[in-house]
């Protein structure tokens, strides 16, 4: 078993590229995607093509639309998941290095030109897990349970990395390449929508704060980790 999960909601003309780019890996894909109330024709799109779709009909939040495909994956019995957004575009190779690296939870690099997934890969091992392309083992949810759905759509990718570097778990980067749209869901939003997730995420960071005593990036953010950098996701 490979499995995959995606979650959507909107940005159907990106959703289309990210999900004809999980197709072409090549290794076999177990893809299944949670769409959180989509309304600009992904749904009809996901139900056309051959995936495993769970559809909320509200927006769960990125954080238990996560945990709910992990959950459901894991209790399958799967030893991982590759979770990717629906806003990138992910090289032939890219789930086939993720797994073959072994790492507990190993991650992509997002790159702003789409040429740039082009080179030659060679594996870079760095301490920057990207939250956008990422593996993770069985061992990892085990230990460090689900995302922190009181962060619902920003943070809970740091949170989750502070998370993992208490209990001992090294997070990285391999340096594979995966051509990504940043923020692709509030750029495809109406006007009322992307206040909305402005919204919420300002409320997240806050809670965040609230929680480790100290805002994402800052200082007492990155002292935490020690030699080891944070996450740049989820800012």
């Amino acid at each position: 078993m490979n499995p995959c999960l995606m979650v959507t909601h909107n940005a159907l003309e990106l959703t289309r590229k990210a999900v004809d780019s999980v197709f072409s890996q090549d290794v076999s894909v177990d893809f299944m995607v949670v769409d959180n109330g989509s309304t600009d024709g992904t749904l009809m799109f996901l139900r056309n093509r051959s995936v495993q779709l769970y559809y909320s009909g509200v927006s769960l939040g990125v954080s238990r639309a996560w945990n709910y495909g992990l959950r459901y994956f894991f209790e399958l019995g799967a030893e991982y998941v590759w979770v990717v957004n629906n806003d990138a575009v992910y090289r032939t190779d890219c789930y086939r290095e993720l797994i073959s690296d072994g790492g507990l939870f190993v991650t992509g690099v997002g790159v702003n030109q789409p040429q740039d997934i082009q080179c030659e890969f060679v594996k870079n091992v760095r301490p920057h897990p990207d939250f956008s392309c990422f593996l993770i083992r069985r061992e990892v949810w085990e230990k460090i349970g689900p995302f922190d759905d009181s962060m619902a759509l920003y943070a809970s990718d740091a949170d989750y990395h502070l998370r993992m570097h208490t209990a001992g778990i090294f997070a990285y980067t391999i340096g594979m390449p995966f051509y990504h749209v940043a923020s692709g869901t509030i750029k495809n939003a109406t006007p009322e929508e992307a206040q909305a997730i402005r919204w919420q995420a300002d409320r997240d960071r806050e809670t965040f704060e609230r929680k480790w005593g100290c805002k994402i990036g800052s200082k007492e953010y990155y002292d935490r980790f020690g030699s080891e950098a944070p996450c740049p996701a989820g800012t």
